[in-house]
């Protein structure tokens, strides 16, 4: 019965879920019921019992003139809860507004939430072709993307093997097989950083005109535990230019490094402070020298 139970609540959970995606997805011009039906595929009672109990809850809102339903402006506090979880977020707001006017492009802050990568911010930058591949509150599996790699390519051997096993029916969706990722890893490593130009769903994967590149951020262990990235198009992240948008990720990811230490260990994954550390001979180094926790 128990299980049952959970099953129901699960099974409901995804249908709202479902609905906020949505919702999320259309935030500037609403939706029609039956555009939330057709989004979800879920029948008119559901899906307009489960609007009606998102509007209860402010979670949703409906305009009384066209009838649309929008994203409810409680989840603007909710959000903002949210990233009280990464107090990083407040203290370093300046400097991603900074890469933003000094690039022009597009600048990511993500951090590692257990084996997925979190978008946790966006700032478009001046730069009049936009290349905006994630949204605040997006997540993709470990290994998927410039930010995905960056945040696995410095960890050990074993996590890496234990990440890829673990996560390996989420990334199905994407188009990266294991051989792929770890000639990425791989790369990351030699380099220092990550850089992808693929896009990350499948079906377009000849499309060629869009790339980023990523830097982690590590906790004093030398641990990813966030990272900020660039995304552009193609060739603004050519040579040299990419060299020197790396130099100036490097300089904030040390800056940050430097100044928040603490926050950043806190960050830390608690099976990665228990994960033997990469051997000090490992080929290639750490992307950026830290001190070891003792």
């Amino acid at each position: 019965m128990e299980r049952q139970d959970n099953q129901d609540a699960s099974r409901n959970v995804a249908r709202i879920m479902g609905i906020v995606d949505a919702l999320a997805a259309e935030a500037e011009r609403g939706m029609r019921l039956a555009d939330v039906m057709r989004a979800t595929g879920l029948n008119k009672t559901t899906t307009h019992r489960l609007l009606a109990g998102l509007a209860a809850h402010g979670l949703a809102d409906q305009d009384g003139e066209t009838g649309r339903y929008f994203i409810g402006v409680r989840l603007i506090a909710l959000a903002s809860a949210a990233k009280r979880r990464f107090q990083l977020a407040p203290l370093i707001e300046n400097r991603l507004a900074g890469l933003s006017r000094q690039t022009q492009d597009t600048v990511m802050r993500g951090a590692r939430v257990g084996d997925e990568a979190l978008c946790l911010e966006c700032r478009e930058g001046s730069f009049p072709i936009k290349v905006l591949t994630l949204r605040a509150g997006d997540r993709r599996p470990l290994g998927i993307g410039a930010p995905g790699i960056a945040l696995l390519a410095f960890l050990p051997d074993a996590e890496i093997d234990r990440i890829l096993a673990a996560n390996a029916a989420e990334r199905a969706e994407f188009p990266f097989d294991e051989i792929q990722i770890r000639q990425m890893i791989a790369e990351a490593r030699k380099h220092g950083y990550a850089y992808n130009d693929v896009h990350v769903f499948k079906g377009m994967e000849t499309i060629t005109d869009m790339a980023a590149v990523s830097v982690p951020i590590c906790a004093t262990s030398g641990t990813p535990v966030a990272c900020l990235s660039i995304t552009a198009i193609t060739q603004r992240l050519a040579q040299p230019r990419r060299d020197n948008i790396v130099a100036a990720l490097r300089r904030e990811v040390e800056a940050i490094q430097a100044a928040y230490a603490p926050i950043l260990d806190e960050m830390e994954p608690a099976q990665a402070q228990q994960t033997p550390a990469a051997p000090a001979d490992q080929e290639t180094p750490q992307p950026t020298q830290r001190r070891r926790k003792v």
